[in-house]
Order: structure tokens, then sequence, then C-alpha cells
């Protein structure tokens, strides 16, 4: 019975996630210009997308720990306890950005690639930031209606979220990007 109720709850996720997937790799594809034109772009990509998918999944995690230890319910979702959990996780996606700017910079000098250090790093806090913002209230929103529909938020919020951070991030980049970057 839990074999079948967990597959009930994942599977259309899972399935919606590997459609998440093929989405980012065309956004991928489609920003080949912006990468030409911007030197050093391309390193932080992965770092970015990991960055994105790892706060916003320990996010999903620690909430649903609440919900499963009667910290936080349906009724009671905005409470110190969350207002808390939002301020680290925006508070995170900033710094974490910052330092990924910064490493991708030098990296890239590494490379012998030459970008412009303040371009490459205000591409990469923007889209951050931004992807932090979207994909914290995307968690709010998920967890809300996974508690409202009675599922068991592990199984859901995870990979949604991996997924929608891939996405959104990838899309922030590309908005940053074109942003900063002045590229049409």
């Amino acid at each position: 019975m839990f074999a079948k109720e967990m597959l009930k709850q994942s599977l259309p996720l899972l399935i919606a996630c590997g459609i998440g997937g093929i989405v980012t790799g065309n956004i991928l594809g489609a920003m080949v210009g912006i990468l030409r034109d911007i030197p050093g772009l391309i390193v932080v990509i992965p770092a970015v997308i990991a960055l994105r998918g790892n706060i916003s999944t320990a996010l999903g995690s620690r909430l649903g720990s609440a919900y499963h230890l009667g910290i936080i319910d349906v009724n009671n979702l905005w409470n110190k306890e969350l207002k808390q959990n939002i301020v680290g996780s925006l508070l995170l996606s900033f710094l974490m950005s910052f330092i990924i700017g910064v490493l991708a910079y030098v990296t890239s000098l590494v490379l012998n690639v030459q970008p412009d250090p303040l371009k490459l790093i205000t591409i990469v806090v923007l889209a951050g930031v931004m992807s932090g913002i979207i994909l914290t209230l995307l968690t709010i929103i998920i967890i809300y209606f996974v508690f409202k529909r009675g599922y068991d938020p592990d199984n859901i919020t995870g990979p949604a979220l991996a997924t929608f951070g891939d996405v959104f991030s990838m899309l922030c980049i590309f908005g940053s990007a074109v942003l900063i970057g002045g590229i049409t």
C-alpha cells in the first residue's frame, strides 16, 4: 500500500522532471551567442544550477521536517519558523552567488579567458538572487499545496524544486546576461 501511494504521488512529478530537464537544455542551447559574447559565463552555469537546486531543496526539506514535527501546518504556515527559513534561504542565495561569481572569474583567468569581472559577478549575483526569490516563493506554494492535499512533502518537494531550480536558474542566467551584458 505504501509503495502504491508513493508511486501515485511521485510518478507524474518525475515525468515532469524529465520534461524540465529537456526545457533546461533547450534554454542552454538558446544561449550559445550569449556564451560567446560574455567570456567566463559558461563556467558559472553548473555552479548556479547546483546552488539553486541545493538551497531550494534544503528549504523544502526543512519545511517538510517542520510539517512532520508539527511546527507548521496548513493553518499555521506563515509563522516564525517559515520566515526564518525564507530569510536564511535568500541570504544564502546572495552570498553564495557572489562567491560563485568571484570563483568563476578566478577560474576563467586560470583558463586564460579574460572576462569583465564586474559584469560576470553582477550577472551571477542577479541571476542567483532572482532565482532565489522565485524558487523561495515556489517552495512555499508547493509546500502549501502538498500539505493541503495530504501528501508526504518528502515525495514531492525534492524532485519538484530541483527541476524548477534548473529551469528558473537557466532562465535567470539568460535574463541577467541579456540585461547586464547588453546582448539582444
